[in-house]
Order: structure tokens, then C-alpha cells, then sequence
């Protein structure tokens, strides 16, 4: 009885050491010291260039974005490369709103040994958000291009010519990208190949998580380069249906092939002013190294002759081991899984241990569990988010404690899911439980074939040991008291499953924090829970004289590290100055009716912002902010003796449906970064600083606008102002209202200044002051 006790726990004890272990070697590398060879990249040296670049947040149209911009030419003209400075402005459409900006993308070259066709290009940005530093995002990736460059001028020349752009503009819409790949004839002339290198936190492996259509040639080549890369085909079919873009985005459209590299551990830190260089994980910065040294040097060495490849299919196994194959392998692995999850039920059906009803109810059994595990994300961040209302004002509610509520969502649902499933083994055998998991698993496998058919190896090959272990058992006699869990074939089952799905439910639960993706999350756990019945329910059962009954050890352990996470998430939920907390507020000043408000996006103020909402409303601005749908949390302030922007009217041209009007909109305050320009939508903008509007992308992630107003965001306006042409729909006056941006509160008297333990939120709006002022033309 004591060794059917222990070997009822020792499978389990098995799988919570491979998920350690598969956890484990997903760390990034020891960081390689200043005093490696010249050849080689070192994260030491790299974090020298981090403290220059992320000394201090440098967001387009300041001073520091100038400082930074002028270290990179002088830097990359002391290792010895041509330099130029692509001074240009561009307009795009982004989510509803017209974005316009002068950018000045830094451009390094180095020429190979036969110059002048495709070569390679590499792309980092090198302006921050506003109230960052921007150590991870993405001074990182700077200089990581700034030691590789190093690096590769202490070697041999390489066969191709290499350049580096450090964009501009990038926070604001990837606007810099945007400028250097508008010529599409000369990119592809140039560029045979495009690697791009972000970051969105502090720390955690970098990964290879977007590529570029028709894939298979560059994939493969930079598995040569790089064979022990982290990165998966998931990845990019998960990011390409979230609302974000890098400036890959930018050189995808041309039909270049490329790759995208990320790392985002320590969300946190995303855009924060915590967000700097001795934060930043100098093993992260390594593997960043470790990636584009290697992939430059292999890619400027070999003929980048762009021709067309099937998509690949590529993932981990277990740690940085890379595979990579020809996706269209996967129909194969289906088809293959499937008829072998079919000879297993038949199987088991011939030797009494499956009924057809029991195999389904065993799968409506699963999906019970996966809503109830979805029930188990969305009540958690409830309940976070309600308890902890210091948390909204970080991206998807992710503090710094993030970890221990992961802990505690993985923790809980497997209590949740075990409890459950206990409950079933009252009506539905072992088999049919773990067949009906794989059952649905195989119906999964075919929809994400087509929805995602590069991400087929995720549920394949967990489908395919799983059938192939449930093929290989054997009956069980009745009273035979080796447990199923103590076979071959349970490992056969389990193991393949463990080593795919934990790296990637890590991954997935990094990137939710405590938003919605948590429930993507969910669905992972689910699928890795499924998999591991054949082990789990036997540690559920235990056999007495009275007959089988249900064993609450696994639900009642895993409760109560779900409770232990969730107080050591709580003993660390109060802000302090190392870990602080964020808080928004801003100044606007309405030049018209000389009446000034501080504004804040929280529904509710803090302890800090109390001296500004001591009797607030919250409700909308239309005043203020034309076409704002939502309310705001506003209180009237001291009106300052603020110069408003100016609007003159250089030419006015009448048309047959209206009039054509040329603008020069300037601002009149010192330091200010940008201008906000709206109008009746009835009017259209022609062109922004000499350059045509396009019309709005036809893309999901930019929906078509909505509302009465059309909107201009121009950026790094300068003293000279911008000028615009708008054409109205009438010959009457025209409306328009504009307001400067400039960073920071401004000196009112008898505010107290942020404590050590809080910060500016991230946002363009946060912490600055505005003026507003109409316009009648």
C-alpha cells in the first residue's frame, strides 16, 4: 500500500521537474565580460552605451532626443562607419487619427567586400516615450547595434554591405520606419534581408516572435546562424491579431524578408520612468548580442537572392533547442496523429475500456474545464483589479508582484480543474476522461491548421504522443495495483506535451499581465492540464475497502499555494521608491474662455493627485476635447499666463465645394513637443508640411474613424510651426481648434512635488501642460 502511495505522487513530482526545468533553460545567458576578445559581443560593454543613450527619456521634439540622436552619429563615425542623417517629415493614418512628424533617422554603413548590391539591414529605434529613460525600449537594441558594429569592424570584412537605421519616431507610430521605407525601389535594391530588435520591458529572453510572408529561406538561415535562438511560430499568429506594431511592420510591407526580435519580461517597466539602464537585465542584453552579431555576419556572407519559400513552422522542444521545418509538414502531422488517436480509441473500446458516449462525455468534459478555467482568469482579475485599484494605470494592471498572481492563477485553476475532474471519475471511467481530452485536442489541432497554420506543431505533437500513449496501453485487470501512471505510455503522453506547452504558457502569461490575454492563458493551462490526466488522475483515486474514492490532495496543495501567492502578492502591493507607483495628471489651459483644469484618465484620485481633485466631476470635455467620447476626471486650476498657439492664414483659394485654405499653426510656448489639430470631418486634410495625406490604411488594427471631428498629431513642431492645406466642404468659415503639448506641470504655487514612491504614468498626455485655443478662418 505505502509503494502504491508513493508511486501514485512520483509522476506528478516528475512533471513539476521537467516544467522546472523547461522554465529554467528559457533563462537568457550569463552576460560575457568587457574583457572578452574584440570579436566577440559583451553585454558589459553594450550597458556602457545603455547609461549614454538612456541617461534620460529622450521623446522626439526635446532636447535629449537631440542629444541622443547626435552620440549615435558620433559614435558610429568614431568606430568607423558613413553616417547620415535622414532629415525628412512624414504624415501617416494610424487608428482614425492623422499622424505627422519630422523624423531624423540615423544611418550607419558599412560597406562590404563587393559593395553595392542587397545587404543587410538592421533597424532599432532610439527615441523613448516621454517619462522614460528607455533603457529596455529601445536602448537596448541601440546598443547592442552599437557593440555589434564594434565587433564587426575588429574582423574580417564581410562579403555584403551592412546598415544600421536607428529610427526616429518610432513611440509616435513608427513614423521613422515609415520615412526610410517609403522608397520600396531603392529598399529593395539595397536590403536583402531585415532584422529588427525591440524591447518592452527590462528583462527575460529575447525571441524571435514576427517574420515576414514566405518565410522558409529566412528562417533557415538564421537557424544556421543562431541554432540555439528561442523562438515560435505562436508567437507571430498571437501577435499579428493584437493591436500593436513594431517598426518591422514598416519593412514588411515592402516584401522584404525579415525577422523580428523582442523580449518583454518585467512588463512593469514597459515605457516607465523606472525603466533604466541599471535595471536593465544584462543577460537579456546578451542574448540580444548573441542573435545579431552571428545573424549579420551569416547573412552579409551568403547570396540574398529574394526567392519565394514556403512559411515555416519553428519552436523550441525544450530550452533554446530550435526547430525548424516546411509548415505544410504539419497537415501531415495531423493527419498521422489523428489516425493514430483513432486506432487508439478503437483500442480501447475492443478491450472494454471505452464507450463511444463515454468518450464524448469525456470531451464535453474538457471543455467543462476550460470554462471553468476561463471562469478562474476573469473572476481573478476582477478581483485584482477591484482590491487593488493602485494597478490601473499600468499596462493590463501588470505591478511589479505580477508573478505571484501568475503563481497564483496556475495554482488555482489546477485546484480548480483537479477538484472538477475528481468529481467525474464518480461517472466517467479514466479513459474516457483522457481520451475525450485528446478527443477535442484533435477537433483544436484541425481549426488552428486553418486559422494559424504555421502554430500546427502546438497541439500536433501533444496529440501525437498523447494518442500514441493511450495506443500503448494496455488494459488494466481488475485489483492489479500497478497504477497507469507507473507505465511507459503515460510518459509517452505527458512528457512531449510539458515541454512545449509550459515555455509558452510563460511566455503567454508575460505578455497578459492581468488583461484579457489572460484568458488566452487560460486555454494553455487547460490544454497542458488535459495532457496530464493520465498522470493526475491517479493521484485523484485512492482504493480502500469501500471501493474507489476521491483522493482531495492535489486541489487542497494546490489551494493553498494559490493562497500563499496571493498574500506574498499583497505584502508587496504597496509602491515604494524602488518599485513605485504611477500616477497621471495634466494641465490644460483654455486660451478662449482663460479657464485652466487639471485633467487625469483615473476615475478616482490618489493620495498624490488628491491636492489637485479635491471636489472633482467625471464626466466628458467636448469643450475642451472635441468628439472625446469618454468622461474625465477634471477640476477647474489656477489659469496661468500661457501663450496660446497661433493659426495664420497664408493663401484661401475658393474651389467649386468650398475653399482651399493653406495654414502655418505654430506654437508660442517654449518646449513645446507636439500639436494637436482638429476640425468637422466635413473637411480634409490635403497635405501636412508639403507632404500628401494618404488616405487610412485598410488594416484591423487601424479601424475607420469615428465621430464628427477629424484629429493631426504633429510632432517635433520646432519654432518654425507646421503648414497644412485643408480643403472645407463649404464656402464658410472654418473651425479649428488647436493645442500645444509640452512636457511636464507647470510651476503653480503650493503643489507638492511626486514622492519618491510614485512616478508619471506612460502616455504622451501624462504630466504635461496645454493650452488650447479656437480658431474661426
Amino acid at each position: 500500500m505505502t509503494l502504491l502511495r508513493v508511486s501514485r505522487w512520483l509522476p506528478l513530482a516528475g512533471v513539476l521537474l521537467l516544467v522546472a526545468l523547461s522554465l529554467y533553460l528559457a533563462n537568457p545567458p550569463r552576460p560575457v565580460p568587457a574583457t572578452a576578445p574584440a570579436v566577440v559581443f559583451s553585454a558589459e560593454r553594450a550597458l556602457r552605451e545603455v547609461a549614454v543613450i538612456a541617461r534620460r527619456p529622450h521623446s522626439i521634439g526635446t532636447l535629449d532626443h537631440d542629444r541622443v540622436r547626435d552620440y549615435l552619429v558620433q559614435r558610429c563615425r568614431a568606430l568607423g562607419l558613413r553616417v547620415t542623417v535622414q532629415d525628412t517629415t512624414v504624415v501617416s493614418g494610424f487608428r482614425g487619427i492623422v499622424t505627422g512628424a519630422r523624423v531624423q533617422n540615423v544611418v550607419a554603413y558599412l560597406p562590404g567586400r563587393t559593395p553595392g548590391g542587397p545587404g543587410v539591414l538592421v533597424v532599432s529605434h532610439y527615441d523613448s516615450q516621454p517619462h522614460t529613460p528607455g533603457a529596455g525600449d529601445d536602448g537596448s537594441g541601440v546598443a547592442t547595434a552599437l557593440e555589434t558594429m564594434r565587433a564587426l569592424r575588429a574582423g574580417p570584412p564581410l562579403a555584403h554591405d551592412v546598415r544600421w537605421v536607428f529610427t526616429d519616431g518610432e513611440e509616435i507610430g513608427l513614423m521613422g520606419a515609415r520615412a526610410y521605407a517609403a522608397d520600396t525601389a531603392r529598399l529593395r535594391r539595397e536590403v536583402g534581408v531585415v532584422l529588427n530588435f525591440e524591447g518592452s520591458g527590462n528583462e527575460g529572453p529575447t525571441l524571435l516572435f514576427e517574420v515576414s510572408p514566405g518565410n522558409g529561406w529566412v528562417v533557415g538561415e538564421f537557424a544556421k546562424a543562431v541554432p540555439g535562438a528561442f523562438g515560435s511560430s505562436l508567437f507571430y499568429e498571437v501577435y499579428r491579431n493584437l493591436p500593436n506594431d513594431t517598426d518591422f511592420t514598416a519593412f514588411r510591407a515592402t516584401g522584404l524578408p525579415g525577422l523580428n526580435f523582442a523580449f518583454n519580461g518585467g512588463h512593469s517597466y514597459y515605457h516607465s520612468p523606472v525603466d533604466t539602464p541599471g535595471r536593465l537585465h544584462p543577460g537579456t542584453v546578451q542574448q540580444q548580442g548573441d542573435y545579431m552579431l552571428p545573424a549579420v555576419r551569416h547573412f552579409a556572407s551568403i547570396p540574398l537572392v529574394r526567392t519565394p519559400a514556403p512559411d515555416s513552422t519553428f519552436f523550441n522542444p525544450l530550452g533554446s533547442w530550435l526547430v525548424q521545418y516546411d509548415a505544410r509538414w504539419d497537415y501531415l502531422l495531423t493527419l498521422v496523429a489523428g489516425l493514430l488517436l483513432a486506432a487508439a480509441a478503437v483500442r480501447a473500446r475492443r478491450q472494454g475500456r471505452l464507450r463511444l458516449r463515454g468518450w464524448l462525455g469525456g470531451a464535453l468534459a474538457w471543455v467543462g474545464g476550460l470554462l471553468l478555467l476561463g471562469a478562474t482568469a476573469w473572476g481573478l482579475t476582477r478581483l485584482v483589479a477591484g482590491a487593488y485599484l493602485q494597478y490601473a494605470l499600468f499596462y493590463d494592471h501588470t505591478f511589479y508582484n505580477v508573478r505571484a498572481y501568475h503563481l497564483a492563477f496556475v495554482a488555482l485553476g489546477t485546484a480548480v480543474f483537479a477538484a472538477y475532474y475528481a468529481g467525474l471519475l464518480r461517472w466517467l471511467r479514466p479513459d474516457s476522461l483522457t481520451g475525450g481530452a485528446l478527443l477535442v485536442l484533435a477537433v483544436l489541432q484541425v481549426l488552428v491548421l486553418v486559422k494559424a497554420p504555421t502554430s500546427g506543431f502546438l497541439l500536433g505533437f501533444p496529440l501525437l504522443f498523447g494518442a500514441a500513449g493511450w495506443a500503448l496501453r494496455g488494459s488494466q485487470p481488475a485489483g492489479e495495483r500497478v497504477v497507469p501512471s507507473q507505465r511507459a505510455w503515460a510518459w509517452v503522453w505527458v512528457l512531449p506535451a510539458v515541454a512545449l506547452l509550459a515555455p509558452g504558457l510563460s511566455i503567454l502569461l508575460t505578455t497578459a499581465g492581468l488583461g484579457t490575454l489572460l484568458l488566452g492563458a487560460a486555454f494553455f493551462l487547460a490544454v497542458l492540464l488535459g495532457m496530464l490526466l493520465p498522470v493526475l488522475l491517479p493521484a485523484l483515486r485512492r482504493a480502500d475497502a469501500s471501493g474507489a474514492r476521491v483522493h482531495w490532495a492535489v486541489p487542497g496543495l494546490s489551494g493553498l499555494v494559490a493562497i500563499g501567492a496571493l498574500v506574498a502578492a499583497h505584502a508587496r502591493s504597496t509602491p515604494t521608491a524602488d518599485l513605485p507607483q504611477q500616477t497621471q495628471v495634466l494641465y490644460i489651459l483654455d486660451a478662449d474662455e482663460r479657464q485652466a483644469y487639471w485633467v487625469s484618465s483615473l476615475p478616482h484620485a490618489d493620495a498624490w493627485t488628491r491636492q489637485f481633485f479635491s471636489a472633482p466631476t467625471f464626466r466628458t470635455m467636448p469643450t475642451l476635447f472635441p468628439g472625446g467620447l469618454l468622461p474625465i476626471l477634471h477640476q477647474t486650476a489656477p489659469s496661468l499666463a500661457l501663450a496660446a498657439p497661433t493659426v495664420e492664414l497664408v493663401a484661401d483659394s475658393a474651389l467649386p465645394t468650398g475653399r482651399r485654405l493653406r495654414l502655418l499653426v505654430r506654437a508660442s510656448r517654449p518646449g513645446v513637443v507636439n500639436l494637436r489639430l482638429q476640425w468637422p470631418r466635413s473637411a480634409r486634410l490635403v497635405r501636412v508640411a508639403g507632404q500628401v495625406v494618404p488616405p487610412p490604411p485598410a488594416d484591423a488594427k487601424s479601424p475607420a474613424p469615428t465621430g464628427a471631428y477629424a484629429t493631426l498629431l504633429y510632432y517635433a513642431p520646432g519654432a518654425a510651426g507646421v503648414q497644412l492645406e485643408i480643403e472645407t466642404a463649404g464656402p464658410g468659415a472654418f473651425e479649428l481648434v488647436a493645442v500645444d503639448r509640452s512636457l511636464g506641470l507647470p510651476p503653480v504655487p503650493g503643489i507638492q512635488p511626486l514622492p519618491a514612491t510614485m512616478i508619471p504614468a506612460p502616455g504622451s498626455g501624462s504630466f504635461t501642460t496645454q493650452v488650447k485655443k479656437g480658431f474661426n478662418l
